[in-house]
């Protein structure tokens, strides 16, 4: 998200760059008629802004009996935090997601089995990710899960067995430094969510009701995506307090460049519903677009084979690295949750693809249906790559096209620069990207459950309930001395320098107390993106919420943060600090709080533009 240098873009020709003509044959589809010409030169922001994020990719190889030893010795504890997960956060989600018709659910009995994940191929690449070098380990990964697990429903038991779940985990070493250990930790992510399939028995096959798995499935497929899918991952380090490396960008890492995509228009389709005066049917079809961890869905059209979005097809995508899947699927809409019919999709497309044909007919498959699970590893390691065009394309049968167009745009500290026009709904000039931290003040009966909303342009952006954490002062400081330091950098601003003359402390000692921030025991520890359609009028207004006495509101910042006036004319173009939180003395119980409250964030502003006047 940094710049430099000064030449145009357009002027400048990629190393390596390969024309349109040299692309590969696995995507086959055409160009449209009226594809504007202009349209590439202004995607020349995005091929600089991503060449640099490329990474260099060496042999993929197989032989992973280390490997696969490693998890086959830890698996049993992996299954015991899996069950943890499931019956604490899976359970409740798939309750709240199902029909009302189906009444409660639980699970009677969840194992999963002594069959670990099998580990297919290993791919390794050097790459860079917000300017910290790192080598990205892509392992394939395909789990026949023998499990034995029971779901209780309205009293009816329903089983669910041959559960197969494939995709590809990357584990990414990074940062690299000079000196020892040269490795500063290791980053757990997936490209994109993992196919997911399974099967039912008991009353529920019996019935051939499938509305429970879809949901299901979606629901599984969304928690995984929460916790590991781009830009989310699980950040282990073991990193010096006094480094200078920004932790936190390598634990909410931001995007690269944005891709405002337009699904236009779409012909061909297969006709799902019945049609009274024929018999090629008709459909209702919407389209989901999964770019990373990010789900979204056109409008619905009525009764068309051949529908058209235009305006209503665009969204911004934020892009990390230009091997990201973009996942297109066209849907019928039909009635109630888990019912829509699948018309197609779009095998293999990567953001590369897009960047190399930025308008471009994309042929649409039929969904290939997973193969039965098999047990024996030796015969899982034959299995094709789901994720390889070339494999799928062959086998199945093309269900009509979409028209795809793709704008790449710039994010950058500066006002300078074409601002992007609204395209639809897409009308965002910049994002505010907040990492919320913790807050210091709340007793921890009233610290479980809080919640931080977030208001802007109209709308609410709220987060998921926080947890506490006791103060752990150690013993190299006092209290009242890390207590000082916390006022300084927090409240004050002080720089870690200012900080060490007022204290005497030494700079590993600030440090330290800077990043642990003992006090502030209420913790979320979440990024957030929200986007800005008028940066000068742009106000950020913060609350905090508590579930214990039962209120709405506890405290919020005395009055709106003006974005433009906090980040951008301090030339900073970023808020590092903790802000101070009014309670109301309206309301009940707020003299319940006897501390100042104090809310640690990180904001981080960028505009968009959609042209680069800079050479990366």
């Amino acid at each position: 998200m940094g710049q430099c240098g000064c030449k145009k873009s357009a002027e400048v020709v990629l190393p390596n760059h390969k024309s349109r003509s040299s692309t590969s044959s696995v995507h086959k589809g055409r160009g449209p008629s009226d594809a504007p010409e202009h349209l590439e030169v202004l995607n020349e922001a995005g091929r600089f802004i991503l060449e640099r994020t490329k990474a260099k990719r060496g042999e993929k190889g197989t032989e992973l009996t280390w490997l696969d030893f490693l998890v086959r010795q830890i698996w049993p504890k992996v299954h015991e935090a899996l069950k943890t997960v499931v019956l604490e956060e899976l359970e409740p989600k798939v309750q709240a997601a199902l029909p009302a018709m189906f009444g409660s659910l639980s699970f009677k009995t969840f194992n999963l089995g002594p069959e670990h994940p099998q580990l297919m191929e290993i791919g390794v690449a050097h790459g860079k990710q917000n300017h910290y070098d790192g080598l990205e380990l892509d392992v394939k990964m395909v789990w026949n899960c023998n499990a034995d697990i029971v779901l209780e429903v309205q009293g009816i038991e329903i089983g669910i067995e041959k559960i197969r779940i494939d995709g590809t985990v990357r584990l990414q070493l990074r940062p690299l430094m000079p000196q020892l250990p040269t490795v500063g930790g290791v980053q757990i992510t997936m490209m994109s969510p993992p196919n997911i399939s399974w099967s039912f028995r008991g009353l529920l096959a019996a019935l051939q009701v499938d509305v429970v798995s879809r949901v299901m499935r979606q629901v599984v497929a969304d928690q995984i995506s929460e916790m590991l899918v781009v830009p989310n991952l699980i950040f282990i380090h073991w990193l010096d307090s006094a480094s200078d490396v920004d932790l936190e960008v390598l634990q909410f890492p931001h995007p690269e460049c944005v891709v405002r995509l337009c699904i236009k228009e779409a012909r061909d389709l297969r006709g799902s519903d019945w049609n009274y005066f024929g018999f090629n049917g008709t459909s209702d079809p919407y389209v989901s677009v999964h770019l990373g961890s990010h789900l979204w869905h056109t409008p619905q059209k009525t009764r068309t084979r051949n529908p058209k979005w235009g305006h209503e097809g665009y969204h911004d995508f934020f892009v990390y690295t230009p091997s990201q899947f973009v996942k297109v699927d066209i849907y019928d809409s039909d009635i109630g949750p888990g019912t829509d019919d699948h018309l197609g999709c779009v095998e293999g497309l990567t953001v590369e693809a897009l960047l190399e044909r930025p308008i471009w007919w994309w042929p649409l498959q039929a969904r290939k249906k997973p193969p039965e699970p098999k047990m024996d590893s030796s015969e899982a390691t034959k299995l094709t790559d789901r994720s390889d065009p070339e494999t799928k394309s062959s086998t199945t049968r093309e269900c009509g096209e979409v028209l795809i167009e793709a704008h790449f745009l710039e994010l950058r500290a500066s006002l300078l620069g074409d601002v992007p026009k609204p395209m639809g709904k897409a009308d965002a000039v910049a994002f505010a990207f907040i990492d919320l931290r913790s807050l210091r003040g709340l007793q921890p009966n009233q610290a479980h459950g809080a919640t931080i909303t977030f208001k802007l342009e109209g709308q609410t952006y709220k987060s998921r309930p926080a947890s506490y954490q006791g103060s752990n002062y150690g013993s190299a400081l006092t209290q009242g001395a890390q207590r000082l330091v916390e006022h300084l950098y927090n409240i004050k601003g002080r720089s870690v320098e200012e900080i060490m003359k007022i204290s005497g402390l030494s700079k590993e000692q600030v440090y330290s107390v800077v990043h642990a921030r003992p006090s502030f025991t209420t913790k979320w520890h979440l990024p957030f993106t929200l986007p800005i359609r008028d940066l000068n009028q742009a106000q950020l207004d913060i609350s905090l919420g508590t579930k214990r006495p039962n209120m709405k509101v506890l405290a919020s910042l005395k009055s709106p943060l003006h974005l433009k006036q906090a980040l951008v004319d301090t030339g900073r173009w970023q808020l590092d600090k903790a802000l101070l939180l009014e309670r109301d003395p309206k309301l009940e119980g707020t003299n319940l709080v006897q501390e100042t409250l104090e809310l640690s964030l990180r904001i981080t502003l960028r505009t968009l533009a959609q042209q680069s006047a800079c050479v990366f």
